[in-house]
Order: C-alpha cells, then sequence, then structure tokens
C-alpha cells in the first residue's frame, strides 16, 4: 500500500489518498475529488484522456507513484 496526498495527485489540499496500485490511487484520488473538490472532479471528468493536460498528469503521476515508497 502507498501513500500520496491530494496536493501530490494535482489536487488542493493535504488529504492522505492511499492505494496498492496505481488505478486504485486513481481511483480513491477520484472519490476524494468528488467528495472534497466536486469542481475540480467535474473537469476531471470533462476531459479526455488523451488531452495533452491529462496524458502529462498520467506520467507524473506514474512516475509518482512508483517512486511512493511502501507504508509500513
Amino acid at each position: 500500500m502507498k501513500m500520496m496526498t491530494c496536493a501530490q495527485m494535482g489536487g488542493q489540499c493535504d488529504a492522505e489518498i492511499t492505494g496498492a496500485t496505481p488505478d486504485e490511487m486513481m481511483a480513491n484520488g477520484m472519490k476524494h475529488l468528488e467528495e472534497a473538490h466536486p469542481e475540480m472532479a467535474a473537469d476531471v471528468k470533462a476531459a479526455l484522456p488523451t488531452d495533452p493536460m491529462m496524458v502529462a498528469w498520467n506520467e507524473k503521476f506514474q512516475k509518482d507513484f512508483a517512486a511512493a515508497p511502501e507504508m509500513e
């Protein structure tokens, strides 16, 4: 299990998001966005996966997830 903050994932706060895989972390991050930052969640959902901004975010997220230490 790894942990990143909302801000580390491009969000607006220091809430801790956890996940065992990148997909699980992204799903948990989206759930947090929907609850805490609904406007941002709507923008993310409206963006196409091929949008250059989303491609860049995904590349950075994948690297950051890989570098995040395992939680004890």
